[in-house]
């Protein structure tokens, strides 16, 4: 009887476990389909990457928590095309990154965006009002994240 449960409460955990990955799985193969990415998609995989959002999460809530932090303004629909500044901020805010002396003082998307592109981490090619397709978001939360495990 025991061993019932216990394989029993174990398939239950492993099912909750999977779900959440298929989930998150999912909606990173949105974004990655769209052409540019869409705001509230990004806001997922960034707040989600920094522990903002847990990863059952949808990018409703991803959004609605952005704008809760400040970190999008109350004005932005989730449908609407991403840019690389607003992004930048995104990535820099949830991942807890540091960046410099303009940065420090004014924690925008434009001393973000100019952050990662010193840093290597965006293309700067384009400018900071670029709209970015959801790889390049994969990509620059990726590179980020590098750059805050130190191995950058």
């Amino acid at each position: 009887m025991r061993s019932q449960r216990f394989c029993l409460v174990a398939t239950l955990i492993f099912a909750a476990v999977l779900g959440a990955a298929a989930q998150s799985n999912a909606l990173v193969d949105e974004l990655l389909a769209q052409e540019p990415a869409r705001v509230d998609y990004a806001a997922y995989l960034a707040l989600a990457a920094g522990g903002a959002v847990p990863e059952t999460a949808s990018p409703a809530e991803a959004l609605e928590a952005a704008r809760a932090k400040g970190w999008l303004p109350a004005a932005r629909a989730g449908e609407e095309p991403l840019r690389l500044d607003e992004y930048s901020a995104l990535v820099m805010r949830s991942l807890g990154l540091k960046g410099g002396l303009l940065f420090s003082l004014f924690p925008g998307p434009r001393y973000a965006y100019r952050e990662l592109a010193y840093r290597g981490v965006v293309n700067d090619s384009g400018g900071p009002k670029r709209r970015i397709p959801g790889d390049e978001a994969l990509r620059i939360l990726r590179l980020a994240m590098e750059l805050k495990g130190g191995t950058r």
